[in-house]
């Protein structure tokens, strides 16, 4: 297994490779996910792609990537970061959304699931962070709601209107 970090442009080259992954990672239990929901999720990815400090870490077995990881800092005004400001106190606005990295997409293909890949993928690309605080939403009862609280993330409330965690970690910094 081989972990690469790719910057936007071999993000973008590589797009149908890990979009793939992404099917392939939802569409079965518990997320169900259609085929049709990737036109989506493509317009999501190439906005993403655009975004400063955009950074992937992809996981390849010999040739094929079998997941990924990415993320980017979050600032006001994204329609994301002003959903969950919406959803927490001004404290936590304050605590957790100001000068955070927004752990964004995660995807392992289920063949590799339950072999550390996922793990690998997630530390990997928080060690690329340069922010002091990490934070991301998750279905409340998807597997990775657990995932996520095995790694230390923390629960900082709901997401107004969705069964959705609002998670935050607080990342060491040397």
């Amino acid at each position: 297994m081989e972990f690469v970090r790719m910057g936007p442009e071999e993000a973008e080259a590589q797009a149908e490779a890990l979009l793939g992954v992404w099917l392939r990672a939802f569409s079965g239990p518990p997320y169900f996910v259609e085929p049709g929901e990737l036109r989506r999720v493509r317009r999501l990815f190439a906005r993403h792609l655009a975004a400063p400090g955009f950074r992937l870490i992809a996981a390849r077995a010999g040739d094929a990537i079998v997941g990924f990881a990415y993320g980017f800092p979050r600032t006001p005004g994204e329609a994301w970061t002003e959903e969950v400001a919406a959803s927490l106190s001004p404290e936590l606005r304050r605590r957790w959304l100001e000068g955070a990295f927004g752990f964004v997409e995660f995807a392992v293909d289920p063949r590799y699931q339950g072999l550390g890949v996922g793990s690998t993928l997630h530390d990997r690309l928080l060690a690329t962070a340069r922010e002091p605080r990490a934070v991301l939403t998750v279905h409340a009862h998807a597997p990775a709601a657990r995932f996520y609280a095995r790694r230390g993330w923390r629960r900082l409330g709901w997401l107004k209107g969705a069964p959705y965690w609002i998670l935050g970690k607080e990342l060491k910094k040397d």
